[in-house]
């Protein structure tokens, strides 16, 4: 199967589980194609819109044509409009349900940045603070390593949130998932973004319900953190649950 069949196929939800998990790797880790799909995905989008509009237009051209003395011309109106609408909602459904899992994450996953232990010129060269000049420089693995070995002497929620972080920006979900889950438990600096990544990683598996869980749980606490793509995500993960 070509790349386009594949995407279009993606987008129709036309794919067995594996085919889909196919796409999904490929959208991790090949960036040509990972374009392609987003400007199949945004030609779909274009045409359900226009498609939705044209047969609104339709609709309304009927009505023109009716003989307006006629009893049952509102009946007839308002049917029309009615069938019109729900083609439209129909329409529109569907384009919130090609939306995958991971399209949600990639467009709501940022690096978390390093506000805890930043790297300043005085401390670069203090040994400790490896592991923070190596998240700062991007260099993800040898970050996990050297938080690792941090937590080995030293049970600090915080290095065990950046721990998480290196995980997650290396595309270790499950590991990180794990991590979050232990610091989700306690009270400490980073706890909203803890919950915030772990509900991001929940949507990346498409278990809604439990993405759900973790938003509203940081709407609960009041929290203040990514507040507008909360309910962003609130909003299209509760059309697909």
């Amino acid at each position: 199967m070509n790349n386009e069949t594949l995407i279009q196929d993606y987008i129709a939800n036309r794919l067995s589980t594996n085919q889909r998990a196919e796409v999904e790797h490929l959208l991790e880790t090949d960036s040509e194609f990972k374009a392609e799909f987003e400007s199949h995905k945004d030609m779909a989008v274009a045409f359900k819109i226009a498609e939705a509009k044209h047969l609104k237009s339709h609709f309304q051209q009927l009505e023109n044509t009716l003989p307006k003395e006629k009893s049952n011309f509102k009946t007839v109106k308002y049917a029309a409009l009615a069938i019109a609408s729900v083609l439209v909602i129909g329409l529109s459904y569907n384009i919130f349900n090609t939306t995958s899992g991971n399209d949600l994450f990639e467009d709501h996953f940022e690096i978390s940045p390093n506000t805890y232990q930043p790297v300043t010129r005085s401390n670069n060269s203090d040994k400790d603070n490896t592991a923070f000049i190596a998240y700062e420089n991007g260099n993800y693995e040898l970050a996990e390593n050297e938080f690792e070995t941090l937590l080995e002497t030293n049970n600090n929620p915080n290095i065990r949130y950046y721990y998480a972080a290196s995980l997650l920006n290396q595309s270790k979900y499950e590991l990180a998932l794990k991590q979050f889950q232990i610091l989700n438990k306690i009270d400490f600096d980073y706890n909203d973004e803890s919950i915030w990544y772990t509900a991001l990683i929940y949507i990346r598996k498409e278990d809604y319900a439990l993405a759900k869980t973790y938003l509203k749980k940081l709407g609960n606490k009041k929290s203040t953190f990514k507040v507008a793509n909360r309910k962003e995500l609130l909003e299209v993960i509760t059309k697909k649950n």
